[in-house]
């Protein structure tokens, strides 16, 4: 029989682990101290001295303290066969010996990496040692002079090669460097023995030989138009060679003083894949199959293609629609209000963008005034752009979803019970995954709203993604590997759309109010400024019209702000924020942040640049 199975039923143990303390352990400390005392009316404490190089001890009387004895380096001190390190009391009966500890006339050592040995000679020679006579003491410290007339001992070449034979060093000894420190001791590290060094290997590059973003002659600057140029897009014809890769240079090994080899850090190499627009040839050079803008992708892997562009002669409205496009996006006329355009490439508007959301995994470049829109390049055009947005949250919940279906299925299978697959998707679609089928109707709209090229390869997406919407038809159709099936086309796509975003990008317009632009790179503003905005760039933020204003806005760069004319007599305050440095031709109030330290600008400054040294003082 088929039984309904309560969902309350997958329940998840939580188990806690308690850790107990350790016991304490409390240690005492115990005072060796001995000593004798008695009363007495007379006493008399023991004495011990030097005579002939042997130690000799008085006893106490009368109750008296005996004697202390205390050794000084190089002396080793001992006391009825047992050597002492501090100072102890002795008497008669003890047995008492000594002798002199031979401290090293030189010491080898080798370098951290390995590759040199150095010799450090203290002495070069050994005297003789005798013990010093000061007389009786009660305490008694054992010290020795040398006697330079008796040498015992002076360093040959012989013994410093022995020694770097008995640590195994034994790759070029320079034993000229050695005799020369022996005869003229300089008492300094002296290099006596070296390795070689791995020589490292070259890591993989490549040779671009395309620009990668527009010319700024687009724009016009302080009034001074050419009207010779418009767009420069970066173009190719079929057949040119758009880049190179050269290959990795392997390095050599070395070795070390113990005759050890050592190998380079191997080098980097560098993946190149090509799309349908490129060809790839064994020997790594990129040629243009058709004609369009090249362009380059990808982080670790890099990715070719030549992008065809999408053009609307007019404006972008209700009548064209919404834009999504696999390459570059070229509008003649303005964006009107509350349209999209999703660029897999650049966008370029000859005029105004209202009220509307640009992504573009490349730059972004409008001509005219951005009001009250969103423009996200690069990064940002990755993150913001619906398709990979859409995949990325339908790909989590898919795969929660096939997890839940799996417990289901598996507690139904210890309980001998069955049910349709589809049955337990559309229940967990219906109680525990409702955000799904909003998800997939967003992805049929998303789909439908691509421009002619990429709508053959998003069919198949489509088609799994409609039958989502049609529940008879998800519980003949569901099975596992149906579901898996398109997660894994889901992981596809959201991967491809990420893939696209571009190295060197932009955000370049003349004017915006009450917008927010997000650039991976940097930020042109060129005519009159920004009112109201807030922008961020991983790179740099530049005014480049002398009359180019910033009022109440917010403005983050990841390197550095060139501003022209901040804030103003009435207004509300702006803040200007970088990681280096901050430049502005008048400011008449606002706010400057370098990293961490921020400064309130209340009176008028000019020609003014902000580090972070610059702002440490100030505060």
């Amino acid at each position: 029989m088929k039984k309904q199975i309560s969902e309350a039923e997958l329940k998840t143990l939580i188990r806690q682990l308690n850790i107990e303390p350790a016991d304490n352990i409390d240690f005492e400390t115990i005072d060796a101290e001995k000593g004798l005392t008695e009363n007495s009316s007379r006493r008399q404490d023991g004495s011990i001295r030097i005579r002939n190089q042997q130690i000799l001890v008085q006893d106490p009387t009368v109750g008296g303290e005996n004697a202390w004895i205390y050794p000084v380096r190089p002396i080793r001190l001992f006391v009825n066969d047992e050597e002492i390190f501090s100072e102890t009391r002795v008497a008669a009966k003890d047995r008492i010996t000594w002798k002199i500890e031979e401290l090293s006339l030189f010491e080898i050592t080798i370098t951290e990496d390995k590759l040199f040995a150095h010799l450090q000679l203290y002495a070069l020679e050994r005297y003789a040692a005798r013990l010093v006579d000061d007389g009786p003491s009660t305490r008694l410290i054992v010290r020795a002079e040398e006697d330079s007339n008796i040498v015992l001992k002076t360093v040959q070449l012989a013994d410093v090669v022995a020694q770097l034979e008995k640590m195994s060093i034994r790759a070029r000894i320079e034993f000229a460097a050695i005799q020369q420190e022996l005869l003229e001791p300089t008492y300094r590290h002296v290099v006596v023995a070296c390795g070689k060094a791995p020589i490292p290997g070259e890591d993989a590059r490549l040779e671009i030989y395309f620009a990668q973003q527009v010319t700024s002659e687009f724009f016009e600057v302080d009034g001074v138009i050419d009207f010779r140029n418009h767009l420069r897009i970066p173009s190719v014809r079929e057949g040119e060679v758009i880049a190179r890769k050269i290959p990795i240079v392997e390095g050599q090994a070395g070795y070390d003083v113990l005759g050890n080899v050592t190998l380079p850090t191997p080098p980097k190499d560098l993946f190149i894949m090509a799309k349908s627009g490129v060809e790839l040839t064994q020997d790594g050079v990129v040629i243009a199959r058709a004609q369009g803008r090249p362009r380059v992708t990808g982080g670790k892997i890099k990715v070719f293609d030549v992008a065809t562009s999408y053009f609307v002669s007019g404006n972008v409205d209700i009548e064209t629609g919404n834009i999504v496009f696999s390459g570059d996006v070229i509008v003649y006329g303005d964006v009107m209000d509350n349209m999209i355009i999703e660029s897999l490439g650049n966008v370029y508007v000859y005029g105004n963008v209202y009220n509307s959301t640009i992504t573009a995994t490349g730059s972004i470049n409008v001509r005219g005034n951005v009001l009250a829109s969103k423009l996200y390049s690069g990064y940002f055009g990755v993150l913001f752009n619906r398709l990979y947005h859409t995949s990325m949250l339908l790909y989590s919940n898919i795969e929660k979803l096939l997890s839940a279906a799996k417990l289901l299925t598996d507690t139904l299978e210890a309980k001998r019970q069955t049910v349709r697959y589809g049955q337990i998707i559309q229940l967990l679609m219906e109680t525990k995954f409702k955000e799904i089928l909003p998800a997939v109707k967003e992805l049929q709209v998303v789909i439908s709203n691509i421009q002619h090229l990429k709508q053959a390869e998003y069919g198949k997406l489509k088609e799994l993604a409609d039958i989502f919407t049609h529940p008879r038809r998800l519980l003949e159709t569901a099975s596992h590997d149906f579901v898996q099936g398109f997660l894994a086309l889901l992981q596809d796509t959201h991967s491809e759309v990420a893939r696209m975003q571009e190295d060197k990008v932009e955000i370049s317009v003349s004017q915006c109010q009450t917008s927010e632009l997000k650039s991976n790179g940097d930020i042109f503003i060129y005519r009159d400024g920004v009112v109201q905005c807030e922008l961020y760039s991983a790179g740099n933020i530049v005014f480049r019209s002398n009359r180019g204003m910033c009022r109440g806005s917010r403005l983050e760069a990841g390197d550095s702000i060139r501003a022209k004319v901040v804030g103003g007599l009435t207004g509300a305050m702006s803040v200007l924020a970088a990681k280096r440095k901050i430049y502005v031709k008048k400011m008449f109030s606002g706010r400057v942040c370098i990293g961490k330290y921020c400064k309130d600008i209340f009176e008028p400054v000019e020609h003014v640049s902000f580090d972070i040294q610059t702002l440490k003082k100030s505060l």
